[in-house]
């Protein structure tokens, strides 16, 4: 199942000239010159095409392993992902995660996601001008894009769209990490510094939605398969209503009974504005639940929808398309269509050059390549967050005998066996001397270690590795992946969610869409719940079914649950081989540590890095220097 489309990422290369204006040292700092490039840049459509596809380079970002910056799956902030401590520390230095799992985050070392911030050469205040950088070139080519010679308006128009999405999908990435944060809306031109100090969460979001609502009206419904991964207006909507569903929750719009959880994380004073709103207003939900209703109620003219093909489980023993289930499906079948946006760059090929896709594959888990890599292990307290099949919740018990005996007994949640690959399990085809049943056990009653047990600190037995995103079916192909920036499963849910805080307990529409998606997955429906009963549904429902597609660690925050969650002990399940009374393998196995995760609650904002808080812009310029409390 081979793709066709323009893989927007790979024009990004051939766009050295773009950024000879568009780029300097400090992204909230004025360019000089060089109105000759912008001229011949945005003189033809084709060469306009290669300052888009250098926006889309920067701005709508695929987070699966990146080996060129040793940056991992989003999910290592959370209780979601282990990766071994200290040994494997450098395979998820590049954002930070060792200290910030470890409560020893500093302010030079936060973990937003800046790629390539550390060896850009062209970008200061790491991740934070990264952003900034994809910014600029957004509004730079919203600029200039009407300089075109050999395009009609429609096409202009288009990419007017495209360029507004992009630049409110950075305020929104910023926006998530930090609260207000300096809002850029032009391509700036000329010398010198410009002060653009932190504006309220108010201003942020609603900039943000008012953006949307302007790419809305310029972007088409549907694009052809040659534009696969180009924005179009469902892909406006959607980041719109996940900006209006983080503006609802109660990191932003915190209830009274709530504030004293966050206080060591807030100023206390009337710069709280940057952090969230001044008052709790429930019709924000409201705004949250018509949002996500937008998405699907233009979802069908977009040519998307939920995939169901009614086939719930992955058919044990295979490794073809046919044998999916449909949430395994839905990141394997490239281009289906409960894809609104996706990122097209993925680890496909072997570049161990600059980019080092290669290398992200090794950075994915060790069943993908089957041999040296860094096992993505899923804790257990992630693993008991699976309702068994019945809908009754799981508890792991303390040991067992035969593991993928007792796995397949657990009768899981069918998205568990189509997430996470366990010893014993059949993987994919045997080829080469390598894969079939995956091996992660230790040596034991004569027999040696599983050839994928070892780690660089020797031997661990570990049993449960993440494998969404990993090469396994069509022959061990990477080229089917796309990085979902959008898909309509999260706005199911997003409505749900939003209806059930707006009413104060579920109403019909509420059920329906979070049993939607339940029925998808093989699982029962939700019925007879109260308010809290229902919140906890749709939460637990939303950490599952987007397992391990980056929301995890924001919902957490939203929630404002991650010092609860994230302030806990990380347990794993490890193997040892055992002779069975036939004297065949068996693999026993117990519950092992993995490591305590620390979370301060002043981690609810991240910390702006020190060389931007020395410039004084963010805050007042006098008495207040912008940085997040507790930093």
């Amino acid at each position: 199942m081979k793709r066709s489309n323009l893989n927007i990422s790979l024009l990004a290369g051939l766009l050295f000239l773009v950024m000879a204006t568009g780029c300097t040292k400090d992204f909230l700092q004025k360019p000089k010159g060089g109105a000759v490039t912008v001229d011949t840049i945005f003189h033809t459509k084709d060469q306009a095409r290669f300052a888009v596809a250098r926006m889309y380079s920067w701005c709508v970002r695929s987070y699966l392993p990146q080996g060129s910056t040793d940056v991992p799956r989003p999910e290592i902030l959370t209780d979601a992902l282990y990766i071994i401590t200290p040994g494997y520390d450098w395979t998820n230095a590049g954002i930070n995660a060792p200290s910030f799992k470890k409560g020893n985050m500093g302010a030079n070392s936060n973990v937003d996601y800046g790629w390539g911030a550390g060896r850009d050469g062209e970008v200061t205040g790491g991740a934070f001008g990264w952003h900034y950088k994809g910014i600029r070139q957004a509004n730079l080519v919203f600029k200039n894009i009407d300089m075109v010679v050999d395009a009609d308006q429609g096409w202009k128009d288009d990419v007017k769209g495209q360029a507004i999405f992009c630049r409110a999908l950075q305020h929104y990435e910023l926006f998530r990490h930090y609260g207000g944060i300096p809002i850029l809306l032009t391509a700036l031109a000329g010398d010198g510094n410009i002060n653009i100090p932190r504006r309220s969460v108010e201003s942020v979001v609603d900039s943000v939605v008012k953006w949307c609502d302007q790419a809305a009206g310029l972007l088409p419904a549907t694009r052809p398969s040659s534009e696969y991964g180009m924005i179009t207006r469902l892909a406006a909507l959607a980041l719109k209503s996940r900006m209006l569903l983080y503006a609802a929750s109660p990191l932003y719009n915190t209830p009274d009974n709530m504030k004293s959880v966050i206080s060591a994380a807030r100023y206390g004073d009337q710069r709280d504005t940057v952090l969230c709103y001044p008052t709790y207003d429930k019709e924000r939900w409201k705004k949250a639940y018509e949002a996500a209703w937008d998405v699907i109620q233009n979802s069908n003219a977009a040519g998307v929808a939920i995939y169901n093909t009614n086939k719930p489980d992955t058919d044990i023993g295979t490794d073809n398309y046919a044998g999916l289930g449909d949430y395994e499906a839905v990141w394997n079948v490239y281009a289906n269509n409960e894809l609104i946006l996706v990122s097209t760059r993925n680890q496909d090929g072997w570049d161990w050059g600059a980019n080092l896709t290669a290398w992200g594959k090794y950075l994915s888990s060790k069943v993908g390549a089957w041999e040296w890599g860094a096992k993505n292990n899923m804790p257990i307290e992630f693993m008991q967050l699976y309702e068994k099949r019945d809908g009754t919740k799981f508890t792991l018990p303390a040991s067992g005998n035969d593991l993928p005996v007792d796995i397949r007994n657990f009768n899981l949640d069918p998205r568990f066996y189509q997430t996470v690959a366990y010893d014993g399990m059949f993987y994919r085809s045997a080829s080469g001397g390598k894969y079939g049943t995956i091996p992660f056990y230790k040596a034991g009653d004569g027999f040696t270690e599983g050839a994928l047990s070892k780690s660089d600190v020797g031997p661990d037995g570990y049993a449960l590795d993440v494998y969404k995103f990993v090469a396994r079916v069509d022959n061990g192909s990477w080229d089917h992946f796309a990085w979902p920036v959008f898909r309509l499963a999260e706005f199911y849910l997003s409505y749900a969610e939003a209806l059930n805080e707006y009413n104060n307990g579920p109403n019909a529409d509420a059920y329906k869409y979070l049993n939607e998606i339940r029925k998808r997955a093989g699982m029962p429906d939700k019925s007879g719940l109260d308010y809290q009963g229902f919140q906890a549904a749709v939460q637990n429902e939303r950490t599952i079914e987007l397992a391990y597609e980056g929301h995890r660690y924001n919902d957490l925050l939203r929630w404002m649950k991650a010092h609860i969650v994230l302030n806990t002990e990380l347990r794993g399940i490890a193997t040892t081989a055992r002779k069975g009374a036939d004297g065949s393998l068996k693999r026993s196995w117990g519950i092992v540590p993995f490591m305590t995760q620390v979370f301060p609650v002043k981690y609810y904002y991240l910390p702006f890095i020190s060389s931007e808080v020395s410039k004084k812009y963010l805050g007042d310029g006098v008495s207040w220097n912008g940085q997040n409390p507790g930093w």
